[in-house]
Formats: C-alpha cells, structure tokens, sequence
C-alpha cells in the first residue's frame, strides 16, 4: 500500500512549507465559477486527517473532466500556492500534480483520516491571522529554474518571489489572483500586445489597446482605456517583463481571448506597470498546440493555438472591408507531423512583413477557426506569431519536416468526410448549385468549383473610387480637375480605379453569371486596376486585348450565393470571394475520388 505524507495536511493548513506531499484525493467537487467557467474543490488526506481547502488550477481542469483525478487515487502535490482569503482561511491552489496510484488500483481510503481542525495535532500551530491580508506565500522551488521559451515552464518555480521595486508587497504568481484580493503585484512578461484601437458610439468616442502577460504559473489578459492608453502603451513592449500591481480583476470574457485564465485584468488611475531588469526566470508565452488534423473537430470560430511548417504562402494582396477600409492580407499553408495542410490568413502589418521563404516553423498563439468556405485559420489582432521559435516543439517539427516531411504533399483539413456544408470546401458543380437551391435559405451559402471564363463584360467594369484609404465611394467629376465624394464629403485632385467585373463562368453541366470585385477581378485579367484604367483612356485596343486573353482560362472559384430582391425582383446573386489557379495534381485526385464513389454505387 502506498505510504502517505503524515502530517502534512497539518502543515499545508497554517501555512509552513511543505514539498512533494504523497496525499491521497478522497473527494473532488465541480464547481460554478460564473459564466460558465468551472473551478473543482478537492478534499485530501494524508492518512491521518482530511482538508478540503485546495482548489484545483484552471489549467489542471482537463486531468478532473478526463478523470485522471478521482476519489482514492494517490497523488504527488509538487507544486502549490497558498491563499489567504479576507476571513483568514487559507486555500491550497494546487498548480502541478502528478497521479502515483490511479482510483481503480487503490482498495479504497487509507488509514483512518479524521477533519483536520485548526489547532489540532503536534504540529506548529496557525500563525494569527494580521490586520491586513498578508501576501500569498509560494513553497520553495524544488526544481532547477529552466530559462527560455518552454510551454512547459509551468513545471517550475521560483526558488524565492522578489519584492517588488518599492518594497510594498511580494511578488504572487498570476494562477493565484481573485477579486478575493485586494492587494497583489504580479511579475510578468508581455508576450502580445495589440495596436490602440477606437470606437464611436451614442455614449461617445473612446480607445483601448489589451496585452497578454505571463509569468511562471500561468497567463493573463490586460486592457487600458482612454487615459490608460496614453499612459502605458508606449511604456510596454512585447518581451519584455514589468511588475504590475493595483489593476482591476473581472471575469474573462472566452469570446475573444484564447487566454487560459477565468479573470482578466482592467487598468486604471492606481495602476502600476514598472520595468523588471532581473528576468530571466520569466518564460515568454504559454501554448497548448491543436494538431492541425484535430482543427477538423473543433467548433467553428473557437480559439485555438497551432504550430507547423509554412509549405507554401502567397504574395500579399488588398482587400475593401464592408466598413470600405482596405487591408493587407497574406494566405498561407501550414503542415505538421500529422500531414495534414490548412489554410492561415495574416492581416495588416503581419500579413505585409511575414517572410516565407525557406519554409520556416510558424506557431500562432489564439488563432481563430473558421468554416468560411471550409476548414481554415485567421491571425487576428491579439492572436500572437511566433517565426521559427525556441521551442521543443519547433525543433521537433524542423527535425521531422527536413528528414520526411518535405516529401509529403499533405491532405488539406477541408477535405473531411461527409460533404456537408461549412464543415469542407463544398464543392459542386454549377448545376449542383442550382438543383440544390444554394442560397435559398436565411443565410447564404458558400460552394467551390472549377470552371472556365466564357465572356468578360467589360463595359462599366471599371469606377473611378475616392482615393482616401477608407474609402472607396464613387467619385464624381466636377469638371474643373477635382473630384468630390460624397461620403467624405470632400474634393479631391486625383482618384483610384476600381474593378466591379461580371464574368460569365461554365463547367462541363452548366453556366452561372457572376461578379467579381478588385481582388479577384485582377487575378481573373491578370492586371491591377490602375494599369487597365491607364490603358482604358489611352489605348483602347490593348485595354480589349487583356479580356480577349482572360477568356476561357480554368479557375478555382470560392464564391458565395444568396437570394436578393430588388424592384420587387428576386434573384440568386453569386459573388466570387476568390480565385486560384487549378492545382491540377489537387483536382485530379478529386476527381478520381468521385468516380470511386460512383463506381461502388
């Protein structure tokens, strides 16, 4: 039978410091944490008395919901925090356990354990409780401090928490904050931070910017407004660690963070952030990696952090959001050990300086998952980009990528079974399109075929657009050299081209009219729209010659349908959201996977 720590649950319960404690769990309780976060309360017992004073770490959650943690298993405590709440009790927060003895090989309860009480047994007694909360006290560190960019950092500890510059307060470790606390300094490294953003509304105009912190036990998000902004923004910058202290803590909102913590931090008038020179014990970023074949199970638009090899990118295009504002965008491809491929899109200043060449490691931190046109990732803006990092899961991959991997052509997660829609690429032909019905219902739809340009209308496709950045309202010629638009309700002496392109499309089963706008209008003539506005006003005949070429070319073409009425006229309208060249290697195994199909029917 497994021998147990005697004494410890004594020691653990006022606070003297106890190491690699052998306790067994007798009990294990889920708890509401509010909007639906879970904590769970443990009860634990080293043979002579039972405490159910410790609370399990968020981000030990999944060895409770895999039931790794159950009644009677035994377990090695390697690594806590205790809290002392405004009442006096103390809270064990167990941040690393290990399992010794699983439930099921444990006959049942050891010993004889009795509720352990304040007072009781031979041990040093609880040191009384002073006026003000006294700081979290962290146990000794057991293990050799590892330095450097490790997801595994939350193996280690501090040897000894360093006070802060003032002198006011310890140092505690981010897994241990709650609103419980009223005073608290955390010593931390900014690992993302996101660019000042502004909002204008009914109540006002306002601005924000929010940054991710990590320090040895776990990681935090941090949000500024207003004043905040122009206090601390240009004092942070990614890498470097601060102690910051006196911030508001609330509940996290999942939504938008893939942050593996139940609260968050706001900033305000008392906030305190104050450069650390002595860090090198702070790990840089936290990530829990999603093999790129399991992206296929995850739900649509969910968090997710991933790491792979950059097989292939594209050059960086522009795009006009629906609020008109262009932005940079860059698709790449990702591989990993699993030989699976999935589409990421950059945006803005990532997308515009990402360098691809020589097929580097990328991991991202909190990208988003989408079911856009199938099975594919987006870099927002808090997501965090990591190019080739020091990390043993890069290393690993770099290692498999140059000895096999390179040889893989790699199956695209889109292609998943099924073919249901949004869940791959959904692919049809256009008379699928039609007897389907695609577009008819609340939402629109999304499909993908391969087909070929038959006829370009070429009048009208070109509209000269306000050259403001955010903007790409038609312009109007007010016949003295300047040119007004409306919505900005100003003049201006120039103005951009801009393409609105309707292309007839056919495969082998039928034709659809569609229309295509800048981005993939260009790709479809093979030239910008300043070119051919340039060849339209002078030379006409070179201006026809880049349609009569763009004709009867073979596309892959991701585009969207939806019913639209208009004077009372309803009609499906198909927009193309982008075009590709054939990947014919790609089409032919398509291909001969369909005719399989039809062959076993």
């Amino acid at each position: 039978m497994m021998q147990l720590t005697e004494g410890a649950i004594e020691g653990l319960s006022n606070g003297s410091g106890v190491t690699d404690a052998v306790l067994q769990l007798v009990n294990i309780r889920k708890i509401d944490g509010g909007s639906g976060l879970a904590r769970f309360r443990v009860m634990m017992s080293d043979g002579r008395h039972t405490l159910s004073s410790f609370m399990l770490s968020t981000q030990l959650n999944c060895m409770a919901e895999e039931n790794k943690l159950a009644p009677n298993c035994v377990c090695l405590l390697k690594r806590h925090v205790t809290n002392i709440l405004k009442d006096g009790r103390r809270v064990v927060i167990i941040l690393e356990i290990d399992v010794l003895q699983p439930a099921e090989e444990v006959s049942g309860r050891i010993g004889d354990p009795t509720p352990y009480t304040e007072g009781q047994g031979k041990g040093p007694q609880s040191a009384p409780v002073p006026e003000t909360r006294p700081p979290l006290q962290q146990q000794q560190n057991r293990n050799e401090v590892n330095k450097g960019f490790n997801r595994d950092y939350a193996k280690k500890a501090p040897s000894a928490m360093p006070s802060t510059p003032g002198g006011s307060s310890k140092v505690v470790p981010i897994a241990s904050l709650n609103p419980y606390q009223s005073k608290w300094t955390i010593r931390a490294r900014v690992t993302n931070k996101s660019s000042i953003r502004t909002w204008s509304n009914s109540r006002g105009d306002g601005k924000l910017f929010s940054m991710e912190i990590v320090d040895e036990s776990g990681e935090i998000r941090v949000t500024g407004f207003n004043q905040e902004v122009d206090k601390f923004f240009s004092l942070v910058e990614v890498g470097k660690v601060y102690y910051v202290s006196k911030c508001s803590l609330k509940i996290a909102n999942k939504q938008y963070t893939s942050v593996k913590n139940d609260y968050e931090m706001t900033l305000n008038g008392e906030s305190t952030v104050i450069p650390c020179d002595d860090s090198g014990d702070v790990p840089m970023v936290q990530c829990d990696f999603v093999s790129i074949d399991a992206l296929e199970h995850r739900a649509a638009d969910s968090l997710v952090d991933v790491i792979g090899v950059c097989k292939s990118v594209d050059e960086v295009t522009r795009l006009t959001t629906k609020t008109n504002r262009e932005v940079s965008k860059r698709t790449l491809d990702l591989m990993d050990f699993s030989g699976k491929v999935v589409s990421v899109t950059l945006w803005g200043e990532e997308a515009e300086k990402f360098e691809g060449s020589g097929q580097p490691i990328l991991a991202i931190k909190g990208a988003k998952l989408s079911d856009f046109g199938g099975r594919s990732i987006s870099a927002s803006f808090s997501s965090t980009l990591m190019i080739n990092p020091d990390i043993p899961e890069a290393h690993k991959l770099r290692g498999w990528y140059d000895k096999e991997g390179h040889a893989m052509d790699g199956e695209s997660v889109t292609m998943m079974k099924g073919g249901g829609r949004g869940g791959n690429e959904n692919w049809k032909t256009l008379s699928d399109v039609k007897t389907e019905h695609l577009g008819h219902g609340e939402k629109a739809d999304y499909y993908t075929c391969a087909a070929t340009i038959v006829y370009l209308r070429k009048e009208n496709c070109l509209y000269q657009a306000c050259p403001s950045q955010d903007c790409n309202k038609k312009v109007v010629d007010q016949q003295n050299g300047m040119f007004r638009c409306e919505k900005c309700d100003k003049e201006f002496p120039n103005f951009k081209y801009r393409l609105i392109l309707s292309a007839n499309i056919a495969d082998y089963a039928d034709n659809q009219w569609v229309t295509c706008f800048q981005e993939s209008a260009e790709s479809i003539l093979g030239q910008n729209a300043a070119y051919l506005g340039q060849l339209k006003d002078s030379n006409e005949a070179a201006f026809d010659e880049v349609f009569q070429q763009a004709n009867f070319n073979t596309f892959v073409f991701r585009s969207r349908v939806k019913l639209e009425t208009y004077n009372d006229e309803s009609r499906i309208k198909a927009t193309v959201m982008e075009v590709k060249p054939v990947d014919h290697k790609d089409y032919s195994k398509r291909l001969i996977m369909n005719i399989r199909k039809l062959a076993a029917q």
